[in-house]
């Protein structure tokens, strides 16, 4: 920590990492993880177990067919798979043949037409695509489509002997560019280093003591920051065993969460705070589970706000299964900052405010300040704008200089969007710049709002957004809340219920409550909430609820 009651907060020098590039944390973890490697939980529920060596194995031959195609060294290459072991031996492949990975969701709900969007949006660059991906007719019927199109991962890795000709980059070369969520354009593009990467698995791995014994378990989708980076990329430079399954597997069930970590006895998960009300909200259906959750002693809740009484109902619904008080770990990063680079144990944040939870210090290579609207230093327990820079922090957004010099300071900076205070050297996230509701005199979040209401017994949990809205062309700001009745419908009676618990919770009233299907309200490829994408189409349609109504 730096100058006690100012608001910067240094980690410390970045660590060793012991390999110089990704590529030779992958040959480290064969040699030396005595056949641990990638467990793939399909969307049928089967799995499919890959040791390190095979995945090095099906990359090289992989690799063999990009260079038979002509791919150059330095080239970006989008990579869209719903099958994830396709998609990460595509991944590998570009490491160890120096090209430029750009992940692309193959999930429908992320928006129709996203390939055709980043693919055109980024010059159209050569295509590998998974097996039996569907492609959208507007692409195919482009007429630079058939020489991009670089086949599927399967034909490449079964036509192909393994090349074992790995490049040998810097470890400041661009390693993957991770597209940004919310985006209805074409999104931007996060450039991640090499070295990025690598002293963010350090770090977090010595900080979090986590090694080759580890055992972690993915939900999130391998095109996110959070699964492709924060689990997997460092879970190959650990050599520690990694199971992944997929999104809408847990989300069609989310006790299938909990079911896969006792069933692989992980000791780490993560998932942002949405996930964990999702399984509180079926506590009613733990009675009879033999889970077994006194291994897991690290869960990474982050990606959005947490709420600490949806944490704290956590901890005790599972205290029962084995579920250790101290495995809760709050935290923030986004994937500019090479995802997670501040957490702590939820022990120690529950002494804060209610109202916000700590996310700790900074890790080792990460350096972090809450400035004013000047850009000027606050003193602790101010709400300011929060800023990093480090080794950790992203040079930019690819191809896009109007942004970066948004983006960044001009002492290097980098500009997160969050609002943020320090107290007694702990950082605390408020929420986004963008998400802030202003009534009065008071500034509140979207999500305070939103969990108040979801504290409702006939809401749909996860489901519940708070804007500001216009409700007509002109006219002044109103409060608006979304939300999905569970009966798909609300009596007067519960509509003045969800007033009453605002009005009681955070003091403010609110004029217009829209009960929406589920289906209606937008989110990321991880769950997240798209707030301003609803608000958008409410105010396009102009569609209103009176005040006096519930409905």
């Amino acid at each position: 920590m730096t100058g006690t009651g100012i608001s910067l907060l240094d980690g410390g020098p970045a660590p060793e990492t012991g390999v110089a590039h990704l590529g030779a944390a992958l040959v480290r973890a064969v040699a030396e993880s005595e056949g641990r490697g990638v467990t793939y939980i399909r969307a049928d529920g089967t799995e499919l177990h890959q040791s390190y060596a095979e995945l090095l194995d099906a990359a090289s031959r992989v690799l063999a067919g990009l260079r038979a195609s002509g791919a150059a060294i330095g080239e970006k290459i989008i990579l869209q798979s719903a099958d994830d072991a396709d998609l990460l031996s595509g991944f590998w492949a570009c490491i160890l043949g120096g090209f430029l990975p750009l992940p692309v969701s193959a999930d429908a709900a992320n928006g129709p037409g996203l390939l055709e969007r980043v693919w055109a949006g980024y010059g159209r660059p050569r295509v590998l695509t998974g097996t039996g991906q569907e492609i959208a007719p507007a692409v195919t019927a482009d007429a630079g489509w058939t020489a991009a199109h670089l086949g599927d991962v399967a034909s490449l890795r079964t036509a192909h002997e393994p090349d074992l000709a790995w490049h040998e980059p810097d470890a400041v070369d661009p390693a993957v560019l991770l597209l940004t969520s919310g985006s209805t354009g074409v999104p931007k593009a996060v450039t991640l280093t090499h070295r990025n990467i690598l002293t963010r698995s350090a770090a977090t791995s010595r900080v979090n003591k986590l090694d080759a014994d580890t055992r972690t378990f993915n939900w999130m989708p391998l095109d996110h920051i959070g699964g492709l980076v924060m689990f997997h990329a460092r879970d190959v430079f650990l050599g520690a065993a990694q199971v992944h399954a997929k999104i809408q597997w847990v989300l069609e069930d989310p006790l299938r969460w909990l079911d896969a970590v006792s069933a692989h006895r992980a000791d780490t998960t993560w998932a942002p705070n949405f996930a964990f009300v999702l399984v509180n909200d079926q506590a009613d259906r733990f009675e009879g589970r033999g889970w077994d959750l006194s291994p897991l002693r690290y869960i990474m809740n982050g990606g959005e706000a947490v709420r600490s009484g949806v944490v704290r109902r956590f901890l005790d619904l599972l205290a029962p299964y084995g579920l250790p008080a101290t495995a809760m770990f709050p935290g923030w990063g986004m994937s500019e900052t090479t995802a997670g680079v501040a957490d702590c144990q939820f022990t120690e944040a529950a002494a804060g405010d209610d109202r916000y939870v700590p996310v700790g210090r900074p890790q080792p290579g990460t350096r972090i300040r809450v400035v004013d609207e000047h850009g000027a230093l606050v003193p602790w327990g101010v709400t300011g704008r929060l800023q990093v820079t480090g080794s950790t922090i992203t040079s930019g957004y690819y191809d896009n200089p109007v942004q970066n010099r948004q983006s960044f300071t001009d002492d290097g900076w980098f500009k997160t969007g969050d609002l943020a205070y320090v107290e007694n050297g702990i950082l605390t996230v408020t929420g986004r710049t963008d998400d802030v509701i202003q009534l009065g005199e008071i500034a509140y979040h979207g999500h305070e709002i939103e969990a108040a209401v979801e504290e409702l017994d006939f809401i749909e949990p996860s489901y519940t957004v708070a804007s500001l809205v216009t409700a007509e062309p002109g006219g002044a700001e109103e409060l608006a809340v979304f939300f999905s009745p569970r009966s798909g419908a609300i009596t007067g009676e519960q509509g003045e219920r969800i007033r009453e618990r605002v009005r009681e919770r955070l003091g403010v009233d609110v004029p217009h409550l829209l009960p929406v299907d589920r289906s209606e309200i937008p989110k990321t490829g991880i769950g997240k909430l798209r707030r301003a994408q609803l608000r958008k189409s409410f105010e396009d349609s102009l569609a209103s609820v009176p005040a006096g109504t519930a409905a």
